[in-house]
């Protein structure tokens, strides 16, 4: 059975700034049902690298996560930016910002939604293969991470103990290390 799309009726944009935008919709449903707000958060699609390097292991970033008020061991990540040509451009300059690595073959896994319920944007996963130092990360002073390198066995295990709690990260681990025969589905 086909579930129909809502009907928007009305539209505005409660709040928008660079990082986030926020639109209230006015929505009628099939059956006639108004659903009035209904927000939608406004983002630009997502990158997040899967980094291997030459011996298996994957490169991680360790940082504070104002949100939850934790330190988050994640993956290199960002969002996409107008200036990238797509999704593995994007994750070329994440990886490089944020860890100073370069990587000499690079693959597109896929996309997922962050939340479709209520996010307009995807998250792309790319796998980035031979990953080697290049320069220093980026100094940014809302990003300070800690660069982690960890075999990949180890970081399947971190992900299977709770201690990688990002979960569109987790999923894109799932995803990246299956597609290279890391992680047994």
């Amino acid at each position: 059975m086909l579930i129909a799309a809502w009907t928007v009726t009305a539209s505005r944009k409660v709040l928008q700034d660079k990082w986030i935008s926020v639109r209230a919709d006015d929505c009628l449903t099939v059956e006639g049902a108004r659903i009035a707000p209904f927000y939608v958060l406004e983002y630009p699609d997502w990158v997040q690298v899967v980094a291997l390097d030459d011996e298996d292991h994957v490169l991680l970033v360790e940082q504070y996560r104002h949100g939850l008020g934790l330190t988050s061991l994640e993956l290199p990540a960002g969002g996409v930016e107008p200036a990238d040509a797509g999704p593995l451009q994007a994750a070329a300059r994440e990886l490089l910002e944020e860890t100073g690595f370069t990587a000499s073959d690079w693959r597109y896994i896929g996309a997922l939604s962050p939340n479709a319920a209520s996010h307009n944007n995807r998250a792309h996963i790319v796998l980035a293969l031979g990953a080697r130092p290049e320069q220093g990360p980026e100094d940014n002073p809302a990003e300070r991470m800690n660069i982690i390198r960890l075999p990949a066995a180890e970081v399947i295990g971190r992900v299977m103990a709770g201690e990688i709690v990002q979960a569109m990260h987790v999923a894109s681990l799932a995803m990246a290390l299956t597609a290279v025969g890391k992680w047994a589905p």
